[in-house]
């Protein structure tokens, strides 16, 4: 036969999870595989393809055109979409291709091939030679997912995505992460006081709270955070009954009594699964003993787990942020008060840690403390500008002390999610690399990948965090938001109906509920929480919003304006999400200058979550026709498309 070469569209697919099915299932297997060749030769017929050849459970397509490539591979997801055991990842690539025999050759099939190993279940992956080709056409959605260095192909690839993980399999993938526990995975229960005085529950808190956070540097272990872990103080529950809820394997508990400068701790190791008991120990001494048992407990978890420590992992673990006895106590207590969220109590934390550095002098720990201090009576609205100023001047002294502290990392980060995006990024992941498992850095990279939008990467943090902090309040927000940022407004409502069931009371809860309620034109339950927040917490800022999003959809324009004081527009310009909210009220308003006035606001603190401001946002509507709009996408397109993540 004779050689061809021509520009051709390859698809490759393949199911996944066959060789699995295939080792239990045989019968059912080979069905799977015998109703799929027969859909993709179908439909690859239907729109304009050559079904060549099938590899194990695998497809190789040919097409003329890019697009009834993209059109063939949609077709083909929305056909398997009620098939719970017929789920295919699918990558296109477009190139030079030569035919052979029957057979064809190439550097575009290799492209293709791999490509298609980057896909996720109900995933389709495009090279961005097949996006340029398709990226205009109104029923193709394509995002940028990532770029990749490929085997045997020069130079990177830019690799986009079509839809997302199947309904069906994204379940299935929540199910079996819910059910599968780490092999390597631990809860640390708040240590029980037994001093004398109960006002000795700072340091028993303290030291379950060092604990996790020495066994938070291996790498190899998943370390429940210490939100959860406090959600379980003064439990009667059971330990088998814990871990389940956890999520582990195993549970350290343990007791802390301190008697004037005496110290007794015991501790013990479970694993659950098996109800016993891998070691229990008791340590005597003085407070000045207290690190070295912190280390020991740590050593001991890794020892009676088998983990191998990294040289890194052990420097972390020995390192003592702060050798002075009663500078550490005024340390614990601080985080004591700062886990309150209250003006009062994170005032008198920065007292408690101006006083530790009076004693030992500079400390990159304690410069961390008031750094997060600071920020945290930013987030609550005390006197934002001057506090923010101190924050980043408290964690800049931390990092020249030491720049690969990681809690100074996570505090600039958190800053910078207010507004710089991508250098907000740089410092949580530069944390975690250090400290894998950090709830609070793991939580704002979620926040920053929606914000740039990167939904992907934002949904594998956020399941990450899911599984580190199962029952905090960020990461069941996570869940949802990642949801809202994609646009799939029906999803977001169910998770966050379960958040506002699980969190009533909180301001964050409610407003999001009233929010997507909203979004999925459910107005009078979305008025009513919003009408019960103005009468219990009038000046809450997620107050003021919601009331501002009724007016919006009112049309009652008056009390809008009389809603936006000078101090509430400040206090939304310091944040993309508040100033994109607002974007929508005005627009809604048909106040259209004002509508582009705050989403040029957010688009400037980073927020360049194109697909959602393009085209999903419905609140944004009224607004896309302006020219200053597009103009405004131009830019947001270009950053979105090109921003590292």
């Amino acid at each position: 036969m004779t050689e061809q070469r021509k520009l051709t569209a390859v698809m490759f697919t393949d199911i996944a999870g066959y060789t699995a099915m295939m080792e239990k299932y045989e019968q059912k297997a080979l069905s799977i595989l015998e109703k799929n060749r027969s859909l993709q030769k179908s439909l690859a017929k239907k729109h304009n393809g050559e079904f060549l050849k099938e590899m194990g459970d695998g497809t190789l397509l040919c097409f003329s055109s890019a697009l009834d490539a993209v059109r063939c591979a949609m077709a083909i997801q929305e056909s398997v979409k009620d098939e719970p055991d017929l789920n295919l990842r699918i990558g296109i690539h477009l190139g030079d291709i030569v035919f052979k025999e029957g057979d064809v050759f190439g550097d575009g099939v290799n492209v293709a091939s791999r490509i298609e190993k980057l896909a996720g279940d109900g995933d389709i992956c495009l090279s961005e030679e097949v996006y340029k080709s398709v990226r205009n056409q109104a029923d193709v959605q394509a995002s940028f997912l990532d770029e990749k260095q490929l085997k045997n192909v020069d130079g990177p690839v830019r690799i986009y995505r079509i839809g997302g993980q199947s309904e069906k399999s994204a379940d299935r993938s929540r199910e079996a992460s819910s059910l599968a526990v780490m092999e390597k995975s631990i809860i640390v229960l708040p240590f029980v006081n037994i001093s004398p005085h109960p006002d000795q529950e700072y340091f028993s808190d303290g030291l379950t709270e060092e604990i996790i956070t020495d066994l938070s540097h291996i790498h190899d272990l998943l370390v429940i955070s210490r939100n959860t872990a406090m959600t379980y103080k003064g439990t009667k529950k059971k330990t088998g009954v814990i871990a389940r809820e956890a999520n582990v394997r195993y549970v350290l508990e343990g007791s802390v009594r301190k008697a004037g400068n005496h110290l007794r701790i015991t501790a013990q190791l479970i694993d659950a699964e098996k109800d016993v008991h891998l070691w229990a120990e008791k340590y005597s001494g003085t407070l000045d003993d207290v690190f070295d048992i912190q280390e020991t407990v740590s050593r001991a978890i890794a020892e009676a787990l088998k983990l191998t420590l990294s040289p890194e992992e052990n420097r972390r673990i020995s390192e003592r942020p702060i050798e002075n006895v009663p500078a550490y106590e005024l340390y614990l207590k601080a985080n004591a008060e700062m886990f309150k969220f209250t003006e009062q109590g994170i005032t008198r934390a920065i007292g408690y840690l101006q006083n530790a550095l009076s004693i030992i002098g500079d400390n990159a720990l304690l410069y961390s403390g008031l750094a997060f201090a600071y920020f945290n009576l930013v987030n609550i609205g005390v006197k934002q500008e001057e506090y923010l100023v101190k924050a980043e001047e408290y964690v800049k002294n931390a990092l020249g002390m030491d720049p690969e502290f990681p809690k100074a990392h996570v505090v600039l980060g958190w800053i910078y999610c207010l507004g710089e995006l991508p250098r907000s990024i740089y410092h949580l992941k530069k944390a975690l690399e250090i400290t894998p498992d950090d709830s609070m850095a793991l939580g704002a990279l979620a926040i920053d990948y929606l914000g740039v939008g990167k939904i992907p990467a934002a949904a594998r943090i956020s399941e990450r965090l899911l599984k580190v902090d199962p029952l905090d309040y960020p990461p069941n927000y996570a869940r949802g938001a990642v949801y809202f940022y994609d646009g799939q407004y029906d999803k977001a409502l169910k998770a966050w109906e379960k958040l506002y069931t699980m969190y009533p009371e909180s301001a964050y809860s409610k407003w999001s509920y009233a929010l997507i309620l909203t979004y999925n034109k459910q107005y009078e339950e979305a008025f009513s929480i919003i009408d019960q927040s103005a009468k219990t917490d009038p000046d809450n800022v997620l107050t003021k919003l919601g009331i501002l999003l009724k007016y919006g959809v009112q049309g009652e324009k008056e009390k809008a304006v009389q809603e936006m004081t000078p101090d509430f527009k400040k206090t939304c310009r310091r944040t993309y999400t508040f100033a994109h909210h607002l974007a929508g009220v005005f627009a809604l308003l048909d106040e259209k200058e004002e509508a582009l006035n705050w989403l040029e606001s957010a688009v400037n603190r980073g927020f360049i979550n194109y697909p959602l401001l393009a085209r999903h946002d419905p609140l944004l509507e009224n607004i896309r026709g302006e020219a200053r709009f597009r103009k405004l996408m131009e830019r947001v397109k270009h950053e979105w498309e090109n921003v590292e993540v």
